[in-house]
């Protein structure tokens, strides 16, 4: 396994004991993909964008770089759920995340979340979430 690959695996356990009620992958899959039981527990999903921000001094070419992540998390209420209900299911797996990035344990201390984005309620009677996250290496 790449040492990319050993972070995210990281990231994700991290995250799965932390937030033991959702579901954590790296395996991004469509809505109609997922089983109703865990899109009701609250998905998260790990996805690597790339990295940038290489040292390349002599000897140090392409190194120590910045990662860059998505965190999606995806969640379903049920067809009777109001928009403001996502939304606020939302801001709950917002708050995890939040909670998540404040108690990072020393391997992952150079971890950042940079900003998130939400369904602005257009997806009813889904949810989701994206997270930009950023790895300094």
């Amino acid at each position: 396994m790449s040492a990319l690959a050993e972070r995210m695996a990281l990231i994700c356990a991290t995250l799965a004991a932390r937030c033991p009620a959702r579901i954590v992958t790296r395996s991004l899959l469509d809505f109609s993909l997922r089983q109703p039981a865990d899109l009701k527990r609250g998905i998260y999903t790990l996805v690597s964008v790339g990295e940038s921000g290489f040292e390349n001094l002599r000897e140090r070419r392409a190194m120590d770089g910045t990662q860059r992540m998505l965190l999606i998390g995806q969640i379903q209420l049920g067809e009777k759920a109001d928009p403001e209900e996502i939304e606020d299911a939302e801001f709950d797996m917002v708050e995890e995340l939040k909670g998540f990035m404040r108690n990072l344990p020393p391997a992952l201390i150079c971890l950042e979340m940079q900003g998130y984005r939400q369904s602005v309620q257009t997806d009813h009677p889904y949810g989701w979430i994206s997270a930009d996250l950023e790895l300094h290496l």
